[in-house]
This record gives structure tokens, C-alpha cells and sequence, in this order.
């Protein structure tokens, strides 16, 4: 989450144009990801506090994000959160999912990297992760996209 003042000018409205920029900068920041471009609601944006709003993030190399907006006050500043995902994967938590089979599976208490963050997906779309055993041999892993919510399959190659 972000917190930012955006400028105000002086008809008391939120500068709903400085909000894409901070908004991309702080997902590449926090989240790791590239943005594209980022799209608010056009038009003026009364300074209210607890006003609330929705952005698109449009993620290089597919997928995108929505963020969630909400001015904290009525001087400009906002926080903003990403709200949902749709075409990507938080490889995090297909890590997890892997070091927990191998651990329930193989028992191996393996590391896992699958080269990020986030990766844009969809069903059926393959990649491959890295496991290492604690002696360091490597453990390559195959993972299957099974659906657009997220959940894979994976084995060992």
C-alpha cells in the first residue's frame, strides 16, 4: 500500500492525473511488476475523505491489476492497494505450494524459485521453477496453469 498527497490545485478537486504515475511507480516498488499504463476514472474528483475509486493497470507482458484508491482526507492524500488480479500468478504462492509437496511428497525441505514476483498466465500456460535440496542438488519443476484463479499442477522433470 502507498500513501501519497496528490496535487491539488485550486478548485479543491483531486488530481486524479497524478495518481497513474504514483501508482506505477509504486507497483513496480512493491509489487514487481511493469505497468504498461495505468487508467482512473476521468473527470474532476471532489477532495472527500474515505472517497473511494478503482484504477486499471494494464501489466507489461499481460494481465492486469485493480487498484483500489481511497483519499485519506480532503488536502489530496490518498492509499492504494492492488484489489484483484486478473491473468497473473503470485509466484509466491506457487513456491509454497511446491515446497510444501516436496516436503509432504518426497520429504525434501527444497528452496524454490520460480524467477519472480508475478507472472501473467493463463490456462494451460507451462513454466519451469528451480528447487534446490539442502545438499544443493537442483530439482527442476514443471508447473501447469490449471484455470484463470490461480491454481496449478506441478511435478519434478
Amino acid at each position: 500500500m502507498l500513501a501519497l498527497a496528490a496535487l491539488v490545485g485550486c478548485t479543491k478537486n483531486l488530481n486524479v492525473d497524478a495518481v497513474a504515475p504514483a501508482i506505477t511507480q509504486g507497483v513496480s516498488d512493491q509489487v514487481g511488476l511493469r505497468l504498461a499504463s495505468v487508467t482512473c476514472p476521468s473527470g474532476p474528483r471532489p477532495l472527500v475523505a474515505n472517497d473511494t475509486f478503482n484504477c486499471t493497470g494494464a501489466v507489461v507482458g499481460g494481465g492486469s491489476l485493480t487498484i483500489a484508491v481511497t483519499q485519506t482526507d480532503d488536502t489530496g492524500n490518498i492509499t492504494w492497494k492492488v484489489a484483484s488480479t486478473d491473468g497473473l500468478l503470485d509466484l509466491a504462492k506457487v513456491e509454497g505450494s511446491i515446497v510444501t509437496g516436496l516436503r509432504t511428497q518426497a520429504h525434501v525441505e527444497a528452496k524454490v524459485s520460480c524467477g519472480g514476483k508475478w507472472k501473467a498466465a493463463g490456462k494451460g500456460d507451462k513454466f519451469d521453477c528451480q528447487a534446490t535440496a539442502p545438499d544443493g542438488t537442483p530439482i527442476p519443476i514443471g508447473v501447469t496453469v490449471a484455470d484463470g484463479n490461480g491454481n496449478v499442477s506441478w511435478e519434478t522433470k
